[in-house]
């Protein structure tokens, strides 16, 4: 997590605190406000969208949302070059099974 990202959580931690505190006393209004506070803070500890594409060809930066799984292309094109890639390196192997070395 970087210096940045690692400030906002922490500060969304502080608010979130503070407004347990007050939920303690009954206040719903408060109550609410500490979960949304506290799930805004998760996700921002959790989000790394500072990842690359993993297509070796390929630098751009990855986008999560926050849903599902971290994607590990950035686009579509990246993904299935890649899976081409892998296909034609698998056939080249089947074909000359004398080249594999362990």
């Amino acid at each position: 997590m970087n210096t940045t990202r690692h400030i906002e959580v922490c500060a969304l931690l502080r608010r979130a605190e503070s407004a347990a505190r007050d939920a303690l006393s009954g206040d719903q209004a408060a109550a609410r406000t500490t979960l949304a506070l506290v799930a805004d803070a998760r996700q921002r500890a959790e989000d790394t969208s500072s990842g690359v594409c993993t297509h070796p060809k390929c630098s751009n930066e990855l986008r999560y949302v926050g849903r599902g799984r971290r994607p590990l292309y950035c686009s579509a094109d990246c993904r299935t070059d890649v899976y081409h890639a892998t296909q034609m390196a698998a056939r080249a192997l089947i074909k000359n099974p004398e080249r594999v070395t362990v």
